[in-house]
């Protein structure tokens, strides 16, 4: 709650200092600088990544919802739309009919091939 006198910078239409806009995780400054909040912390790409994004259940990489990318969600599990997919023979899944087996998810047709 001090003054800024010189040297702050403004997030939703709130004043800060620059040196108080900082990552919750590697309190590296964020001014000017591509960041996610949430819940009230703020955190850099790099850390966003790391320790709050979910992680895809297929190629286990975070899953940021950068470039316009879908999720697909079953199971308490999450997945880029392009990694759900038939564990036999790779057809895309997202948005289609599946059937999970043993715990891995088949197109409709490839149970039937078991």
């Amino acid at each position: 709650s001090q003054p800024i006198t010189s040297g702050g910078l403004t997030y939703q239409e709130q004043p800060w200092h620059s040196e108080c806009f900082i990552c919750s995780n590697c309190k590296k400054q964020l001014g000017g600088k591509r960041f996610t909040a949430v819940e009230d912390q703020f955190y850099c790409v790099e850390c966003y990544k790391e320790c709050v994004a979910k992680k895809c259940a297929g190629c286990k990489n975070p899953i940021t919802g950068m470039l316009g990318t879908s999720v697909v969600n079953y199971e308490d599990e999450s997945w880029h739309d392009y990694c759900f997919k038939c564990t036999k023979c790779a057809r895309g899944l997202a948005n289609k009919r599946f059937v999970c087996h043993n715990g891995k998810i088949y197109c409709a047709e490839c149970p039937k091939r078991l």
